[in-house]
């Protein structure tokens, strides 16, 4: 492998590897909030769909809870992957501090998202340490 070769190998594994403490950051903070807040069930309220101007489409699903006091709450979110159907029940967990403060509960996005990102730090990990190995041979 020429030297060239070896650095670019290094800065794949570079690229690929660095978005891991921000990946990680944000599952931890996501489990923090599962596990501190108060999980309810929501009735979702409705569904929009917005195209932009560059053609990605947005959808918002907003959604109603009842919080401990048994005061009528909303909120809205916008799914990861398929988005629940109207009048449809969906998992919410909301701030018990702040009950106005809440998002949908679902953890399809950490399941997908955490496995996606240990192969990239995998990927990125061997391709820094073949691109070191070619740069000390």
């Amino acid at each position: 492998m020429s030297s060239g070769d070896a650095w670019f190998f290094i800065g794949l594994g570079l690229v690929l590897a660095a978005h891991f403490p921000f990946v990680l950051i944000m599952l931890v903070r996501t489990r923090a909030r599962r596990r501190t807040w108060t999980r309810v069930t929501g009735t979702v309220t409705s569904v929009r769909t917005k195209r932009r101007n560059d053609g990605e489409t947005r959808t918002t699903v907003h959604y109603r809870y009842t919080d401990a006091t048994g005061q009528q709450r909303s909120g809205a979110d916008t799914p990861w992957f398929r988005a629940p159907g109207r009048k449809s029940d969906i998992a919410v967990v909301y701030d018990p501090d702040d009950p106005g403060r809440s998002e949908a509960a679902s953890t399809t996005w950490l399941n997908v998202l955490f496995p996606i990102t240990l192969v990239l730090l995998a990927l990125g990990v061997w391709s820094l340490v073949a691109g070191i190995q070619s740069l000390t041979r």
